[in-house]
């Protein structure tokens, strides 16, 4: 049964390999890019049904293979098979050693270490060069899953990991951190990555099957369209433009994510409502008023989390040099609501002349019960 389970889990599933105990032959069986598993043996290869594996293997074992290792990305089982009339199956459990030191001086992937990855999603050209404009995407990456590590580590779950990557573009984030969390951590993940641009997210497909990365799933949707069963643990969005970034929330509110890291960009919605307020001498100067268009916005985006149960942390996830959108929005669910940071919201609106935004209007459960 947990041979059939790891089995059965394709995005964990690497691969299965017997052995005869004298090492003279051995057999592996993969799974294809059609989702078919392949049988690998002296005898050539075959392509056969999910559920016929086990009877190859148990004919196989049949002819003395009794040495089994399930290789998986979260672990691998070992079966010893006995021969008949003799002790009992053996089965033991690896799991690899995960800990890692988080330095803030160094990338958490050196680029050397990943450079396959990062041609096939050209950061890195062919010839390895790396050019300016991608270096500073890089560090942005780099730093951003420094934040998710912690919530990987501090998440209650212990089997697979939900990801969803709203607004995710050419999808560089989700690339890399899938890489991170298989390769480095060796858990269990799976990767829901959305947005609008058709052509891009065909181009994703592609370098997903390029990279055998089939544990990650690209949606051509609006994210408030965006529907699932699973639990999802983290929702990330990179500067998803303006009110992307508000369905982002909105969706990772309403899936009741546990963590949420949201770098918002162009926030243009609210700059048009501040025609009255107590800051009008300040902001009769345009870059005055769009700035604090960009505070209140995020300001709000925050409360409105708070509100509905998240402890919020708010700090620049890198330096001004690589991005001046540089504001991470960091929310883990610790409560159902807070209604001092909804009372803070309404009080906020109220002081610039009942501003809203589209994050507000996409949660109408929760202001019509804000009384």
């Amino acid at each position: 049964m947990a041979m059939l389970n790891k089995i059965n889990d394709k995005d964990d599933f690497i691969k299965l390999n017997l052995k005869k105990y004298n090492g003279t032959e051995e057999v592996d069986f993969i799974r294809d890019s059609m989702g078919y598993m392949v049988c690998k043996s002296s005898e050539g290869c075959s392509q056969l049904q999910e559920d016929k594996v086990f009877d190859r293997i148990e004919s196989f074992i049949q002819k003395g293979f009794r040495n089994i290792i399930c290789q998986c990305w979260s672990g691998d089982v070992h079966i010893q098979v006995p021969d008949e009339g003799h002790s009992k199956l053996k089965i033991t459990y690896n799991k690899p050693n995960t800990e890692l030191n988080i330095d803030n001086t160094r990338n958490l992937i050196e680029i050397g270490e990943a450079s396959d990855l990062l041609k096939s999603i050209e950061i890195m050209s062919n010839d390895g060069y790396i050019s300016a404009d991608m270096q500073r995407k890089y560090v942005q990456i780099d730093n951003f899953i420094k934040l998710v590590y912690p919530m990987l580590v501090k998440s209650t779950q212990k089997g697979k990991i939900f990801i969803l990557d709203c607004g995710s573009g050419k999808s560089y984030l989700s690339f890399v951190m899938n890489y991170f969390i298989r390769e480095k951590l060796r858990r269990n993940c799976h990767f829901y990555c959305i947005d609008t641009n058709q052509d891009i997210m065909e181009k994703c497909l592609w370098i997903r099957d390029e990279l055998g990365y089939d544990n990650m799933e690209f949606h051509t949707n609006k994210i408030r369209d965006f529907q699932t069963h699973e639990k999802i643990d983290i929702v990330c969005s990179l500067h998803a433009c303006d009110t992307a970034s508000d369905e982002a929330i909105a969706k990772g509110i309403k899936l009741m994510a546990q963590f949420m890291l949201i770098v918002p960009c162009c926030q243009s919605e609210v700059i048009n409502q501040l025609t009255s307020h107590p800051l009008k001498a300040i902001t009769r100067h345009g870059v005055y008023n769009a700035r604090l268009a960009d505070i209140l916005t995020d300001g709000l985006r925050t409360l409105i989390l708070e509100a509905t149960g998240y402890k919020v942390r708010v700090k620049e996830y890198v330096s001004p040099i690589y991005t001046p959108k540089n504001i991470i929005i960091q929310a883990e669910k610790i409560q159902n609501k807070n209604k001092m940071a909804m009372k803070q919201y309404m009080e906020l609106k109220a002081t610039f002349s009942n501003i809203s935004i589209e994050l507000e209007r996409m949660l109408p459960e929760l202001f019509s019960s804000s009384d």
